[in-house]
């Protein structure tokens, strides 16, 4: 089970991996739009932000199996421990199974269906990444899917990974790491939502206070 950062804002990878136990950054072509900044640059600030550690997710945005395995073979040698983001089509698997006898590392991505997990693993994918809220939106049934990819992974792709993405709340979240072979990517808001909560706040201040009245000073010192 890990947890990743599924963002291309420096600062807050700065200030999350810091803090929390992050096993790196997925970005998609929207996210890097959104930066605008080009991988080329964008990766190695990313690693930086980083320090070092940690796993880079990035995506093609060719759609043929020949043009997808040339991006591939350019971006895996941008950063080190890059992951290929591939979506996974007909065009996708073809790629992801011509990258695995490259030795490129690749995740299957744009996942709706347990099917789709299947065959990209089969095809050599290292992690599959089912979109929770969008299969929420069309069939309600997301946390089923990746229960059904998780049982087909088991018996046939044991050294594929879920990497649970695409949330919109955190329930979703909680919910995706229940399932066994499960890890997820989370965009900034929902990781600062599940972190950061007023009860524990007034816990403490409760504690504090308790302390003062006893002991007059926040301090394990002797008067």
């Amino acid at each position: 089970m890990s947890v990743y950062l599924d963002t291309s804002d420096i600062e807050q990878i700065k200030i999350l991996s810091d803090l929390l136990p992050i096993a790196g950054v997925t970005t998609n072509p929207t996210i890097v739009a959104k930066s605008g900044v080009k991988m080329l640059n964008l990766l190695p600030r990313i690693r930086d932000a980083l320090d070092g550690d940690g796993l880079i997710f990035g995506q093609v945005i060719s759609t043929n199996a020949d043009d997808i395995v040339a991006e591939a073979l350019k971006l895996n040698q941008m950063v080190d421990n890059f992951i290929v983001k591939i979506p996974v089509n007909m065009q996708g698997v073809k790629a992801i199974k011509r990258l695995k006898n490259e030795g490129v590392t690749t995740l299957g991505t744009a996942i709706y269906t347990s099917q789709q997990a299947f065959f990209a693993a089969l095809a050599g994918a290292s992690f599959v990444a089912p979109y929770i809220n969008r299969i929420d939106m069309l069939t309600g049934n997301a946390i089923e899917t990746v229960e059904s990819i998780s049982n087909l992974l088991s018996h046939h792709a044991q050294t594929c990974q879920i990497l649970g993405a695409s949330f919109k709340n955190t329930k979703q979240v909680i919910d995706c790491l229940s399932i066994p072979q499960a890890s997820v990517t989370i965009p900034v808001a929902l990781v600062h939502q599940m972190m950061e909560n007023p009860c524990v706040n007034e816990a403490i201040d409760q504690f504090n206070q308790d302390w003062l009245d006893s002991f007059g000073t926040l301090s394990h010192e002797e008067k």
